[in-house]
């Protein structure tokens, strides 16, 4: 498990992800939102759906398609993109 602190939350938020179809986590900068909790949810195969991450610049967002297609391997386009 991940020393950030988003992932304190993880199980309870995968509980929450089999009651509804849309949960809304809000966590201070550096908790691991945008990083880690995406590729965490990726591996859950029982999860239907799409993750969407809303950043507030347009730079943030093209920023993290970057990263997590990185560090699944991938380019952005793939398995994740970015508008």
């Amino acid at each position: 498990m991940s020393s950030l602190p988003v992932s304190a939350v993880l199980e309870p938020l995968l509980a929450a992800l089999q009651q509804a179809s849309q949960v809304l986590l809000l966590a201070p900068t550096g908790a691991g939102k945008s990083t880690w909790l995406p590729l965490q949810l990726l591996k859950q195969a029982n999860l239907p759906g799409k993750i969407l991450l809303l950043e507030p610049r347009r730079l943030a967002a093209k920023n993290v398609a970057f990263r997590l297609a990185q560090q699944l391997g991938e380019t952005p386009g793939q398995t994740v993109g970015y508008r």
